[in-house]
């Protein structure tokens, strides 16, 4: 018989350090332990699905109307870029990560007359040689990813709202893994259209997808010489069939309503529930939270002798991408600490699967009892396949951290 412990064997799963989905706070969990409700309900629209989407305003600080459909955050980047791109419309695709060239890949099936403007995984944005390349093409569009959750690195969108605007362009701006984690000022920072999906600092289980969308933005889908391509995911309707007059939509007031796509109400029911702490919990602390944990995470790392793969000045708040020391393999690091300690952390993706690990602290997460443990876990695991570090450094200075910073 084996003296070795198990010391996952007496969890039922193991904890989501991965960067999303993302753990759910217990009220979220329960408001999905309901009996099924009628998404055509008047009802429903009014007492759930309406506050829901109003008090996401607070949450993507806009004033605009957002949009919640079934899906996800790739669900949401596709409804907004095909509800305002044509064949043949100029887009400016910024690609610093694997979720930028999805935009690009996107824009290729909407037959879209893309370019893209390269940047170095994990390098920073040139603004200066970006700006030349919009005033060049001048597009409709440039896209952005906010928080590129492939390197674990933070762009300046607010500075890319402004070249946006400087050249007429719709600035589209996927905050898949930033929003409520990190500040993201949709009106502030022009964002047209803001999409993202409900698994990640949102705390919401996986299934919703959001679009915050502008008023130049409804504008453009309804100057369209053909309707958008998909009837489900078709922006532009929900304005026709679900938004009342006097927020811009055309609904009389207090006539009933028709989802232009069947609501999930569990999930809806859930996503209510996840705003309300949110906003319970006030946005700035919110931030806070994220930073001051995604900083004890950083140190814990450089601790046990780990590098981060971004530049620092850009490093996120809600996904820390780090170096995998020489000779270990990222992919074993993740099934030992899944099999053996019962935490789940993430490999890099595309050409940084064999060279880098990926730590999410999202929502609930990001804060010591979820980050101290995971760094406690990962020095036993890359203890296990040969790495050696100090005993307990990592822990140590995590702890320092959030005793200094918290």
């Amino acid at each position: 018989m084996s003296l070795t412990i198990n010391w996952a064997q007496c969890h039922t799963r193991p904890l989501l350090m991965i960067p999303g989905p993302t753990e759910l706070p217990f009220p979220v969990i329960q408001a999905m332990n309901a009996p099924p409700s009628i998404q055509y309900d008047r009802s429903f629209d009014e007492v759930v699905l309406e506050p829901t989407t109003l008090a996401l305003r607070d949450v993507f600080q806009t004033k605009n109307e957002v949009i919640l459909m079934p899906g996800s955050g790739r669900t949401a980047l596709e409804a907004g870029a095909l509800s305002v791109i044509e064949p043949g419309d100029r887009v400016l695709v910024v690609g610093a990560g694997q979720f930028g060239l999805l935009m690009r890949e996107i824009m290729n099936r909407l037959e879209a007359d893309w370019t893209e403007f390269p940047v170095e995984w994990g390098a920073r944005l040139d603004m200066a040689r970006l700006k030349r390349e919009a005033e060049r093409i001048r597009p409709k569009a440039i896209t952005l990813v906010h928080n590129e959750t492939s390197t674990g690195t933070t762009y300046p969108a607010a500075e890319v709202g402004t070249i946006a605007r400087s050249v007429g362009a719709l600035f589209l701006l996927d905050t898949v893994s930033s929003i409520a984690g990190i500040d993201v000022r949709t009106d502030e920072w022009g964002v047209d259209l803001n999409m993202t999906g409900s698994q990640k600092c949102l705390a919401a289980p996986l299934g919703l997808a959001l679009v915050a969308v502008s008023p130049r933005a409804w504008e453009v889908m309804e100057r369209r010489s053909k309707p958008a391509r998909s009837f489900a995911y078709d922006l532009l309707r929900w304005r026709e069939w679900w938004v009342p007059v006097s927020r811009g939509g055309k609904v009389p007031d207090g006539a009933p309503r028709r989802q232009p796509v069947s609501m999930p109400t569990h999930l809806t029911a859930a996503m209510n529930v996840a705003v309300r702490l949110i906003l319970e919990e006030g946005l700035s602390h919110r931030f806070r939270r994220h930073e001051v944990a995604a900083t004890a995470l950083r140190r814990g790392v450089a601790a046990m002798g780990i590098e981060m793969f971004p530049d620092p000045s850009i490093v996120s708040n809600t996904v820390s991408c780090l170096k995998v020391p020489k000779s270990i393999d990222p992919a074993a690091v993740v099934t030992q600490m899944r099999d053996r300690y019962g935490i789940l952390i993430g490999t890099g993706l595309d050409k940084m699967r064999t060279t880098t690990l990926r730590i999410g602290t999202m929502g609930v997460t990001a804060s010591p009892p979820y980050v101290l443990p995971t760094l406690s876990a990962l020095e036993l695991a890359l203890r296990d396949l040969g790495y050696k570090s100090e005993p307990g450094a990592g822990v140590a200075a995590a702890q320092a951290a959030f005793a200094d910073l918290g």
